[in-house]
């Protein structure tokens, strides 16, 4: 009977098992390529094998391999886009980082991004680990685990596939990053275009004026001073934006599960 029990539990264990996994390699952090991919597989069978006990078989069973790869791969559309939710976030602010620094000329420093395994540039990875402290701060990883769980209560197993409301949920959070994104730039990228029309006027009006040496100085250290101010004020901002994501797919699998 033991043997009889464990081999029915086999699909509810492998449906789990995908859905955690597929959220682990999207969401932010617990995807991150400095994490080995041994570590990742070890992680997700762990979580899966602490969430299990407690998620309701999938009804109907699959009875063919080809449902359970249907069911599979619905797990993994989920997961992916649970995991996407809050990785749209970390996205806008590199981003608006990546505008920043284009700006300022810091550009021609790119360094190695392992999240999104391509360059990036400094003020990049500077406000994408500022992003990274303000989300284990307010405890984003405990929140992401715990939404992984309430999920399976409000989507069972073999209920879950791209559907409009799915659809709709991760076009707004990426219409949402798309705005977070031009926020956080615009102060640099007004004063950049404010000093460029100064600098155009002082052209003209001093002909001997060297534009090409002092310019560029001038740019940089405007742009720093606004950089430092801004993100000092950043932080109530990006928290906003984190936390409206959580809600946003909370809010989501609510009106799924009740579809």
């Amino acid at each position: 009977m033991p043997a009889d029990r464990l081999f029915q539990d086999v699909p509810t264990f492998v449906l789990v098992f995908f859905r955690t996994a597929s959220m682990l390699l999207s969401a932010p952090l617990f995807g991150s390529a400095r994490i080995p991919r041994m570590v990742k597989v070890l992680m997700a069978l762990v979580l899966a094998l602490g969430v299990m006990p407690g998620v309701a078989g999938p009804n109907p069973r699959p009875d063919t391999p080809w449902a359970l790869a249907l069911g599979i791969g619905g797990e993994i559309i989920f997961g992916a886009a649970l995991g996407l939710g809050l990785t749209f976030t970390f996205v806008a602010v590199t981003w608006a980082g990546g505008m920043i620094g284009q700006q300022l000329g810091f550009n021609l420093g790119e360094t190695f991004d392992p999240q999104f395994g391509g360059g990036a540039s400094v003020v990049g990875d500077l406000y994408a680990m500022l992003t990274l402290v303000i989300f284990l701060l307010i405890r984003g990883h405990h929140v992401l685990i715990r939404s992984l769980r309430d999920s399976f209560d409000a989507l069972p197993l073999m209920s879950v596939g791209m559907t409009r409301s799915l659809f709709e949920l991760l076009l707004g959070l990426l219409q949402a990053a798309t705005l977070l994104a031009f926020r956080m730039a615009a102060p640099v990228l007004v004063t950049m275009l404010i000093v460029d029309l100064a600098l155009g006027f002082l052209g003209k009006t001093m002909p001997q004026f060297n534009l090409m040496s002092s310019g560029i100085s001038i740019r940089s250290v405007m742009g720093m001073v606004v950089l430092i101010i801004g993100i000092s004020l950043t932080n109530a901002t990006i928290r906003g934006a984190l936390v409206d994501s959580l809600d946003s797919m909370q809010l989501a699998w609510n009106g799924i599960g009740s579809q």
